[in-house]
């Protein structure tokens, strides 16, 4: 495929993505019946009215707070990664031959074009899904009808719906009519674009398959908990802030395939965990940011996602929404580190706040995410 009809396939993909973020929200919301959820969240709502503009002395103390999450974030995701690598090693210890290997996955995703096999296609029906989204005089069945032409992705959204991560209801949702009927329209349309992404995420057979299915994990998650930290911290944005979270776990999905692919290209040498997080550490955020400008997204949310601060002033006035984005990852690994540890809902809390999340609103997110399968 051309890397012209490339960035025109992804992006009709982010087009969906964007445009039915807002229905993830309203799924999510539905489904937080938890009452004390509920109070938490009002007990830190925003406050009416813009912010006022930062100034430098605000800016360099979001530089400060942006560090520290940064720094919880990376520590915590190391973990989760180590893990679905089937180690518990966090140290970067590269193992002597690999080294060339790591290079290799350096020049591989600094090139000008990235392989075609690192990137998903565009589903057959996704024009018409597009069409029937944009279109508001369009009727919820219209929709329903559409994805009933594909049994494989009809399967898929009703597998979903009947997910406690989705699930409106304490009835089975069986057919795409009962789904528009419980979720509605927008409900409808998240579950879509779950069904539609979920695939790129799946692993295969090989060593260490199971880390696409971790980072899909986390990127559910961190879409609900980025949702709920961008209600009191830029609720304007809170569809943004999903959106950047489904980006944001590209970075390293692609990193690991990369890693995967220079492997296969050397048989003799066994795939090494480490190499995997060293390169992920290294590439994975530059890499999201950059498949998020060839999708063309916003420059701000491609900023937001690179993590630039050289004006100090523009990274301010991002910060809101960056602070949402990375809140909710932070949130999302840490509640999947958690397992079922009794003691671990406290050790999270402790890292949360220290990271700069007010208690109250951990109380919140940690609520919704522990109803998710882990």
């Amino acid at each position: 495929m051309a890397a012209t009809s490339i960035s025109a396939a992804i992006y009709a993909g982010v087009a969906l993505l964007a445009t039915i973020a807002t229905g993830m929200g309203v799924v999510i919301w539905r489904r937080r019946r938890n009452a004390v959820t509920r109070v938490v969240l009002r007990e830190v709502a925003v406050p009416e009215g813009g912010a006022e503009p930062p100034t430098r002395e605000a800016a360099e103390s979001q530089e400060v707070a942006s560090a520290a999450l940064e720094r919880q974030l990376l520590a915590a995701s190391r973990q989760l990664w180590a893990r679905a690598l089937g180690t518990t090693s966090v140290e970067y210890t590269i193992p002597p031959g690999h080294e060339q290997l790591l290079d290799a996955v350096r020049s591989a995703l600094a090139a000008e074009t990235l392989a075609d096999r690192y990137f998903p296609r565009r589903p057959m029906l996704m024009p018409q899904l597009l069409a029937a989204v944009n279109d508001p005089d369009a009727p919820p069945m219209k929709l329903a009808a559409i994805i009933a032409q594909d049994p494989v992705l009809t399967g898929n959204i009703l597998r979903l719906a009947n997910t406690v991560i989705f699930r409106v209801s304490g009835d089975p949702v069986e057919t795409i009519q009962r789904a528009v009927v419980v979720c509605g329209t927008d409900g409808l349309q998240s579950l879509a674009a779950a069904a539609l992404v979920q695939p790129v995420f799946r692993g295969g057979t090989e060593a260490h398959s199971q880390f696409p299915a971790a980072i899909w994990e986390r990127c559910m998650q961190a879409s609900i908990a980025a949702e709920m930290c961008a209600r009191q911290w830029c609720p304007q944005d809170r569809q943004a802030a999903q959106l950047l979270a489904l980006l944001s776990a590209l970075g390293p999905l692609v990193t690991y395939r990369v890693v995967q692919d220079q492997y296969r290209q050397r048989p003799a040498l066994a795939p090494a965990a480490t190499v995997y997080l060293k390169a992920i550490d290294e590439c994975a955020t530059p890499l999201a940011a950059r498949i998020a400008a060839l999708w063309q997204s916003p420059p701000r949310l491609v900023a937001v996602l690179s993590g630039d601060r050289q004006d100090i002033s523009a990274a301010a006035a991002r910060w809101p929404l960056e602070r949402a984005l990375r809140a909710g990852e932070l949130l999302a690994t840490l509640s999947l580190l958690a397992g079922d540890e009794a003691t671990a809902e406290g050790t999270s809390s402790a890292t949360a706040v220290e990271a700069g999340v007010p208690a109250p609103l951990f109380t919140a997110v940690w609520a919704r995410l522990r109803t998710a399968p882990q």
